[in-house]
């Protein structure tokens, strides 16, 4: 993975199984670029047995540093030295950097999150009703973030499958965050027409949307009509297309916002982690909205 005869060239990239969508490559090498690294960032999709070959043997990878993304996360951990106080509350790894000769993981994803939140939508989740859509890593995150930032409410849905998720993070992050009230609900009409009551923000950190499909995690007669006073924001962490998630909450006249942002500030983030040079976000920005039209 590094050149031969090129000590000083840094490699970089991100694990993840499938990584077809990712335009990652395109916003980190921008980023090195702009400052002149001597770097080079990589898509390494990789399937779950080859992930987990890769880790055994991390000591020996030529690398500097690497992301993770879907479904890798959690899995990672175990393999690392040392986890960061955010990353050990979150129970998910998106940014990993080689300290010393020692992997340590850092979580950039709820920093991400909060900045695009508030950056691009002036939204301070401080007293607020939230509802959250999944409770895998990402959701974690997301969660974690709301918590620190003092919401005042977090309803999490997920599918009843995957109920004790939801559980686990109810139960650890009242802990963490007893200022704020954590309530599980599982996906079901019934349900979602009782969390969405009242609530202010809606989260998709669900995997659906990702693929180009028409799946629906809120049917669209359920999602209230927005009224003088009373828009709700949508937020999908999905980047790289307009989902239907999106689509419906707009027609219903709420505000929207997608996970472009997000992507972005938390490429940023896992940059500054890296070099520890302030990260050239408007041309990340930039490098960003390329790549996604040249796919």
């Amino acid at each position: 993975m590094r050149a031969a005869g090129d000590p000083e060239l840094k490699v970089y990239g991100i694990f993840g199984y499938p990584l077809g969508h990712t335009v990652s490559p395109a916003i980190q090498n921008c980023a090195f670029e702009h400052h002149k690294l001597k770097s080079i960032y990589f898509a390494f999709e990789r399937p779950p047995a080859r992930f987990r070959f890769l880790m055994h043997n991390l000591k020996s990878l030529v690398l500097d540093g690497f992301n993770i993304t879907v479904p890798f996360k959690e899995e990672v951990i175990p393999y690392l030295d040392r986890l960061s106080p955010e990353t050990k509350a979150i129970g998910a790894v998106n940014t990993v950097k080689k300290e010393k000769g020692r992997w340590i993981g850092y979580n950039t994803d709820s920093y991400g999150f909060l900045t695009s939140l508030r950056k691009e939508e002036r939204f301070n989740p401080r007293g607020k009703h939230i509802l959250l859509l999944g409770a895998g890593g990402a959701a974690r995150a997301v969660a974690y973030g709301l918590g620190q930032s003092g919401a005042k409410e977090i309803r999490i849905i997920n599918r009843e499958k995957f109920r004790y998720n939801r559980i686990k993070i109810i139960r650890q992050f009242r802990k963490i965050f007893p200022q704020t009230l954590f309530v599980g609900f599982s996906l079901n009409g019934p349900n979602l027409i009782q969390a969405l009551k009242g609530v202010e923000l809606v989260i998709n950190a669900t995997s659906v949307g990702v693929k180009f499909e028409e799946k629906r995690l809120i049917p669209t007669r359920l999602i209230p009509k927005a009224h003088s006073g009373h828009r709700l924001l949508f937020f999908d962490l999905v980047y790289h297309r307009s989902t239907p998630f999106l689509e419906d909450a707009k027609k219903k006249g709420h505000r929207i916002l997608d996970g472009k942002g997000m992507l972005v500030y938390q490429g940023a983030k896992a940059f500054q982690i890296w070099t520890g040079k302030r990260a050239p976000v408007s041309q990340m920005k930039k490098a960003l909205q390329d790549a996604l039209r040249s796919q």
